[in-house]
C-alpha cells in the first residue's frame, strides 16, 4: 500500500511520474486492462491536481498579505534594489587601491554572479556581511558612511519579504482540513493504482517493474543465491577422495 509518510513536497512529483509510467510501461502490456489502467492514471492526475490546488489555497493568504502590504507602501522591488546596490558596491570597491582583495572579501570569495542570484534571506545576509567589511576597511573607502547607510536601508527593505517567505513556508507545512482531505484522497488513489498495476504486472511476470512505476518503492536488490546442487560436505575427520 501507499506510504502514509510520503513527504508533502514529493506528492506532486510522485503523482505525475506514476501516471506517466502507467501509460508508458503498463498500458501496452494488456489490452484487456487498457481502459482500467488509463482510468486510474487519469484519476491519479486529478487527485494530484486537487492536492496542488488545496496547497496553493492554504498558502495564498500569507503571500497575498505580503504583496498587498508592499503595494500600499508603493515600494520598489527590494530584491532588485539590493542586488543592484551590492553590485555597485563591489565594483566601486574593486576600483580602489588594493580593491581586488576588498571586493573578494565583500563577496566572501564567491563570484558576483553567484551572490546576486541568492534568495532574499541570503541576500540580506550578504548585505550584513558587507556592512562588517565596510567597517573593517573604512580607510580604503572614504565614502564608507554613505555606503553603509545605503546598505542598511536596502537590507531593512528586505525584512518584510523574508518574513513573508518564512510565513509561506510555514503555511506549506500546515495541514489544513482541505489539504488533509486532498492528501488522504491522493493516497487512496495512489494505493488503488498500485493494486491494479501489480495485478497486471503479475499476470505478465513483470512485478519487478513496480519500483520503476512507483517512486516510493525501494529499488530491488540482487540477493545472493546459493548453488542449486551444492557439493556434499565430508563427515568430520574424513577426507574426501580426490
Amino acid at each position: 500500500m501507499s506510504d502514509r509518510y510520503i513527504y508533502q513536497r514529493d506528492i506532486e512529483v510522485y503523482g505525475r511520474f506514476t501516471a506517466s509510467q502507467i501509460q508508458r510501461l503498463v498500458v501496452p502490456l494488456d489490452a484487456g486492462f487498457k481502459q482500467a489502467l488509463r482510468a486510474v492514471a487519469a484519476r491519479l492526475d486529478a487527485a494530484t491536481d486537487a492536492l496542488r490546488k488545496a496547497m496553493l489555497k492554504a498558502t495564498a493568504p500569507a503571500v497575498a498579505s505580503s504583496a498587498s502590504g508592499a503595494a500600499k507602501k508603493g515600494q520598489a522591488d527590494p530584491v532588485a534594489t539590493g542586488r543592484d546596490l551590492l553590485r555597485r558596491l563591489v565594483e566601486h570597491a574593486a576600483s580602489r587601491p588594493g580593491g581586488v582583495a576588498l571586493a573578494r572579501d565583500l563577496l566572501q570569495g564567491q563570484t558576483l554572479t553567484t551572490v546576486l542570484r541568492r534568495r532574499p534571506a541570503k541576500l540580506a545576509a550578504a548585505m550584513a556581511h558587507a556592512l562588517e567589511v565596510i567597517e573593517q576597511h573604512r580607510r580604503q573607502l572614504p565614502d564608507h558612511e554613505a555606503w553603509a547607510a545605503e546598505i542598511e536601508r536596502a537590507r531593512d527593505a528586505l525584512d518584510p519579504l523574508t518574513r513573508s517567505v518564512r510565513k509561506s513556508r510555514l503555511a506549506r507545512r500546515t495541514m489544513t482540513p482541505e489539504v488533509k482531505a486532498a492528501r488522504d484522497e491522493w493516497l487512496n488513489v495512489y494505493g488503488a493504482a498500485k493494486l491494479l498495476v501489480k495485478c497486471v504486472l503479475r499476470l505478465h511476470g513483470k512485478v519487478s517493474l513496480m519500483p520503476e512505476i512507483f517512486d516510493d518503492l525501494p529499488k530491488a536488490t540482487r540477493a545472493a543465491v546459493a548453488p542449486i546442487n551444492p557439493a556434499p560436505r565430508s563427515p568430520a575427520g574424513v577426507t574426501a577422495p580426490p
